[in-house]
């Protein structure tokens, strides 16, 4: 085929030079039809041997992989029927029908893994088939286009070397068509058990825990103890074996695991410990030693974690063991150091916790060994004696610690009763459970005090105080949520199924209208604390001169303040009512009974209300303002929905009901931000006082004075012709009210002195007292 090509090619080559040589030698051009035609032939014969090419290599792909999938499904098939051997053998037992879960979600994965070479290979072949049909029918039509008898025949030899190509390509799709229903068929198996263990798993497990069962902590009455003990060990045994050469069938990828999963999270622990280091005060924590630990033992559980789920390692029990005992290494010790990031402790100290991890890992070995069950009983009391023991030597300095430690025998009683009441499983679980989420909780109040310190020591001014509130706020929900979902991608990977964030992400509690979500009110959790974070953020912008607008006045800034808090608190009770499924309607008839209340007790509290939010719209009273309520002088404060918090120059704090703001005359020395005041100074001197030499001393007295405005200018009224003086008022306008009283003092003062210096009189009043003889009657005529 290759040289029935090679000698149309030639040919081809020839006619153009022939071609040619005719032009050369004529001068005459060459017919059109001529010219396409031998393009045609030259563009088809480069697209058959490309393909030709293209195809030869994809045949020796297909040649190089295939005994690598034969393989591969040979492998499947085996462990498919190990899974069916398994299947048939855990039926009642939750802890192996995990592993036969962890085995068949394992081949799952590696079949999608293997599988994805050949798509690759079957895509392919498939694009090449489509242009293969395409230069057919495009040789077709040429070759049915009346062209004459020796074209036809060069077309038709390329149609069947086409054709060669076809088959080539259709042989090649059988074989790959063949392995991918026999990998299809191994995958559809797979999934199926997959959906079997996941759907049994829960029932079995709540068989396991829920199921009340005898409590024993001695063996039945009859029963041979030591035939127990050698069945038990012969079964571990044959346990730890297999998990063995489970293990150790992957080991070749142990290598490409610890560089792809383990360096990457060790790389990150440093890095941040690196970064970290500056900020804590004292290392009396446990310091870079326990840091370090830490930081190994999380990495190591982390990448075991990334390796099963990625599906790069098998996951078995004696690794998830391993990854649950590296995981609360980790944990303790990081929270711990953590924990002291203030440098509160005075002196070196050990994790107050360790009685708890003690328990946890103690308890998860507890589970392997696969000890009888009135061993395991008795086991597990002992170890809950031993750590309640442990607590009792230990005196914790800091308060969450000592409330643990207060909180952990009542705990621990509580389990005993429940185990000897029948539900012993279920009591071993909650007593890891309660070692989880202690040190949880110990991680996420560390870690946020980690966050918090770090932001103390930047520089907050401006703008930058406003990210640092918001940024501190939002890592600090992180941590918990990163904490939460933590403790339940444990609680997960330990039972093997999701069951339990299923149930409670979908348990939703109805009565009447009312609809209670678990999942929905972690959510309004998570919204309550990023509104109150904006209602932070909105009051730290307006309270700042630098960050709010120039235009907006204190007064304004305050009164913006309360309606945009209260705004965002409303829209945030909406949400939370939508989300926790109470229908409004139910609303409108407390509104309809509220309405009965209003007209009777609660006029006076919804008559402050409405007058709160008149005050805060109207801003006839603004939070700065100096007001005068009944002759007491005060400053506002705050203008609250329901009253208005003052303070009098006496430092008094008095709360105004806001109706009677509205109601009443209030007068507002300062509205609008006029902090101007006009003082009167009334001075009376004697008669026969020089009367302008009077005014020039008290126009002195005020325009000398600092506080004394120049515009408008002081002036001074002769007011009256008093009965023992001549009558003055001196006005004038202080620039702030807060000036007031002491400048009126000051200038009394100034005048007083410029008295006695130019000899006015400020006279006494008069009274004359004429005495006669008479009847002893005493007659007092007064004169002021």
């Amino acid at each position: 085929m290759q040289i029935k090509i090679f000698i149309l090619t030639v040919m081809f080559a020839c006619l153009s030079s022939l071609g040619g040589f005719a032009v050369a030698e004529e001068a005459q051009p060459v017919p059109e039809n001529v010219t396409v035609l031998s393009s045609f032939f030259q563009t088809k014969v480069k697209e058959v041997a490309d393909l030709q090419r293209d195809m030869d290599l994809l045949q020796a792909a297909l040649e190089t992989q295939e005994e690598g999938f034969k393989a591969a499904l040979d492998s499947a098939r085996s462990r498919l029927q190990t899974l069916e051997i398994m299947a048939r053998m855990v039926k009642t037992n939750p802890y192996d029908m995990r592993v036969a879960l962890a085995e068949a979600t394992y081949l799952q994965l590696t079949l999608t893994k293997d599988s994805q070479p050949l798509e690759a290979l079957a895509k392919e072949i498939g694009s090449k088939a489509v242009t293969i049909d395409a230069l057919q029918e495009d040789l077709e039509r040429k070759w049915a286009s009346g062209l004459d008898k020796s074209v036809r025949d060069d077309v038709q030899g390329m149609r069947k070397s086409v054709a060669a190509v076809d088959r080539q390509a259709q042989d090649l799709r059988t074989r790959v068509d063949k392995l991918q229903a026999q990998m299809v068929e191994i995958q559809t198996r797979t999934a199926e058990w997959v959906a079997t263990f996941q759907t049994q798993l829960p029932m079995i497990w709540r068989a396991e825990f829920l199921d009340a069962k005898d409590f024993r902590l001695l063996p039945a009455t009859g029963a041979d103890v030591r035939k127990d003990l050698v069945d038990w060990f012969s079964n571990l045994r044959v346990l730890f074996v297999s998990q063995y050469s489970s293990v150790a069938q992957e080991r070749e990828d142990w290598v490409g695991m610890f560089v792809l999963f383990w360096l990457p999270f060790i790389f990150i622990g440093f890095a941040a410990y690196r970064f970290l280091e500056d900020v804590f005060e004292n290392a009396r924590a446990g310091g870079r030693m326990t840091s370090a630990f830490g930081i190994l033992c999380l990495s190591l559980a982390l990448s075991l974690l990334a390796a099963f789920l990625a599906g790069q390692v098998k996951q078995t029990s004696l690794l998830l063991v391993a990854t649950h005992v590296l995981m609360l290494l980790g944990v303790q010790a990081l929270a711990w150091v953590f924990r002291n990031v203030r440098g509160r402790l005075q002196k070196d100290s050990l994790q107050p916790l360790l009685p708890l991890v003690f328990l946890s890992l103690s308890v998860a070995v507890l589970d392997i060994l696969r000890l009888p069950q009135w061993m395991e009983h008795l086991a597990w009391v002992c170890l809950v004696v031993l750590s309640s023991l442990f607590f009792g030597m230990i005196q914790p300095e800091l308060r969450y610690e000592r409330l643990i430690r207060r909180v952990h025998p009542y705990a621990m009683a509580i389990l005993v009763a429940v185990a000897v009441l029948g539900w012993g499983n279920l009591a071993v679980l909650a007593s890891t459970l309660w070692g989880v989420l202690a040190l949880a909780v110990q991680l996420g109040i560390g870690a946020s005090s980690v966050v918090r310190v770090v932001f103390e020591k930047l520089d907050k001014t401006g703008f930058k105080a406003l990210v640092a509130d918001l940024a501190v706020t939002f890592l600090t929900l992180f941590v918990w949520l990163f904490v939460v979902l933590g403790v339940m991608a444990w609680i997960s990977i330990n039972l093997g199924t999701n069951v339990v964030y299923e149930k409670l992400s979908t348990l939703e509690l109805n009565w009447g209208d009312f609809s209670f979500n678990f999942l929905r009110l972690g959510f309004v959790l998570l919204l309550f604390q990023v509104v109150r974070s904006l209602a932070l953020a909105w009051k730290t912008v307006l309270d700042s001169e630098n960050l709010r607008w120039k235009n907006i006045d204190h007064g304004a800034a305050a009164s913006l303040q309360r309606i945009g808090i209260y705004c965002l608190w409303l829209l945030y009770g909406l949400l939370t009512v939508n989300l926790l499924g109470i229908s409004l309607t139910n609303f409108a008839v407390i509104a309809g009974g509220l309405s009965v209340g209003i007209g009777f007790g609660m006029q006076a509290i919804f008559s402050n209300f409405i007058s709160g939010l008149i005050l805060l719209f109207d801003r006839a009273i603004q939070a700065g303002d100096v007001i005068e309520v009944n002759g007491v002088w005060a400053k506002v404060m705050s203008v609250n929905i329901r009253n208005t918090e003052v303070q009098t120059f006496e430092n008094a704090k008095i709360f105004l009901p806001n109706s009677t703001l509205i109601a009443n005359q209030v007068t507002n020395w300062t509205h609008r931000n006029d902090v101007r005041i006009r003082r009167d100074v009334l001075v009376g001197v004697a008669y026969g006082s020089d009367v302008q030499l009077v005014k020039k001393i008290l126009l002195e007295a005020a325009s000398d004075h600092p506080a004394v405005m120049s515009s408008p200018e002081p002036w001074v009224i002769f007011n009256d012709f008093g009965a023992s003086s001549l009558d003055f008022i001196l006005r004038f306008w202080v620039r702030h009210v807060d000036l007031g009283l002491s400048s009126c003092s000051e200038i009394r003062e100034v005048i007083e002195a410029k008295f006695r210096e130019h000899g006015v009189e400020i006279p006494f009043p008069q009274m004359d007292v004429h005495m006669r003889p008479g009847d002893g009657v005493l007659q007092v005529n007064s004169k002021e």
